[in-house]
């Protein structure tokens, strides 16, 4: 029945996403964790929830942009390349091999909410832990999600109910779903040390493994309470803005 459901339509889907400045405060901080996993609670696991070991220090000197509090600034500048990052880089959307809409394609997110937060160690040091959250735009009156599988796909699924072998759609992203996703970014001075640079790549297990992200600050320091930023996915500009100091604990994360 799920199988047929899907072959026909419209499924439903209402996600709950916390935002940066929707969290309650709390006392925890981030701490670094190696390439390949992500940090929770303390830890750091692989994609498939496998435990590695403890986070090693604490990333507490934060920034935050949003979409939305009046207080920062983020916007897409690229709406391709912010697809890009919210369906293979976080997973959030358009991952049906066929048709994805309403809440369930990307532009939902290219249209939706965003916070970007970046953390440093309490010396500044030459990394930074960036966490992206990611909300879709809601209709105020009507929502909806729907996904339908590729023409293949549908082929596979009608040959499971013939033969019980579901054969998978070729053109389904399986990559993991991340929201909030971390990332731990090298950084390193620009402009004649005017600015700075973080770069990473993209979750192991997502596909922006191998795609290069980048925060940049063309003029700026740590210690100052704004910094204009460019945020990147392979090396082109998706989305511009202004980060603002975080006057809450761990930037409510």
């Amino acid at each position: 029945m799920k199988q047929l459901l899907y072959v026909l339509g419209l499924l439903a889907l209402v996600g709950t996403i916390s935002s940066c400045q929707k969290n309650s405060d709390d006392s925890a901080t981030n701490l670094s964790c190696p390439a390949g996993t992500s940090y929770y609670n303390g830890a750091c696991y692989t994609g498939n929830g496998g435990y590695v070991q403890p986070a090693t220090y604490n990333y507490q000197n934060g920034f935050y942009a949003d979409t939305y509090s009046g207080t920062s600034s983020l916007r897409v500048v690229n709406g391709a390349k912010m697809t890009e990052f919210f369906q293979y880089g976080m997973g959030v959307c358009n991952r049906a091999g066929g048709y994805n809409g309403g809440l369930a394609s990307c532009d939902a997110y290219v249209g939706g909410s965003m916070d970007m937060i970046i953390q440093f160690p309490p010396n500044g040091g030459n990394s930074l832990l960036a966490t992206f959250v990611a909300q879709p735009r809601y209709n105020p009156t009507f929502n909806y999600s729907a996904q339908l599988p590729s023409g293949w796909g549908a082929l596979g699924i009608a040959l499971g109910y013939v033969t019980g072998i579901y054969l998978p759609d070729p053109k389904q992203y399986n990559g993991v779903y991340r929201n909030p996703l971390q990332l731990e970014l090298a950084v390193s001075a620009i402009n004649n040390s005017a600015g700075f640079s973080a770069n990473g790549y993209g979750d192991y297990w997502s596909g922006l493994n191998r795609t290069k992200i980048t925060i940049e600050v063309a003029q700026g320091k740590i210690q100052d309470n704004q910094l204009a930023f460019t945020f990147k996915v392979g090396d082109i500009p998706a989305a511009q803005g202004s980060f603002t100091r975080c006057q809450r604990q761990n930037c409510g994360l």
